[in-house]
Order: structure tokens, then sequence, then C-alpha cells
């Protein structure tokens, strides 16, 4: 084999396999917040930041833990009814 041929081919495979290595290693990663529903309206309760991969799925099955009574949603204002420690919901991405 032509020895430039050669170099081309390895160049190739080079990418080839950066490329497959770049998407196995890509997580989905949203931003999430904690929520609560009172009286059938919704409320943001704390923002909690950006998970990603299988931490982003396992908040999204399992919710939240709320440590401590909550009193206002993350907005500062005030809840109807405070939220006592327990599974809050946590909503993630932009369609929540």
């Amino acid at each position: 084999m032509n020895p430039n041929k050669k170099i081309k081919t390895m160049k190739k495979l080079g990418i080839l396999f950066a490329a497959v290595i770049s998407l196995s290693s890509c997580n989905k990663c949203a931003e999430c917040h904690a929520a609560a529903e009172i009286n059938g309206t919704e409320y943001e309760l704390m923002e909690l930041g950006e998970y990603c991969g299988d931490e982003l799925k396992s908040v999204e099955a399992n919710g939240y833990a709320i440590t401590d009574t909550l009193y206002v949603t993350a907005d500062g204002d005030s809840l109807p009814s405070p939220v006592y420690p327990g599974n809050a919901e946590a909503h993630c991405g932009e369609d929540h």
C-alpha cells in the first residue's frame, strides 16, 4: 500500500474514532427545579441547577427531597400553605 494512502486512511480512522467517542460520551443535560402543587396550582420551590445523564434521569423519576419546611417560592413569594419535608416533583428542561 502506498505510504500516503496509509496515512490518509489512518487519519480518517482517527477522525471516525474521535466522533464515536464524542457521541458516546455525550450526556443529555437540563436545568431543573423542585415544584409542588398546592390547591391545584403549581409553585416553583427552588432552583436545583443542571443535571446530566443518569443524575438527570434519577431526579426526574424520583423527585427531589425537601429537607426543610418551605414558606416561600423560588421567587420569594409566600406560598398559600407551607411545604413540609418530603419529596417534591422535579421538573427539568424547557417543557416545565
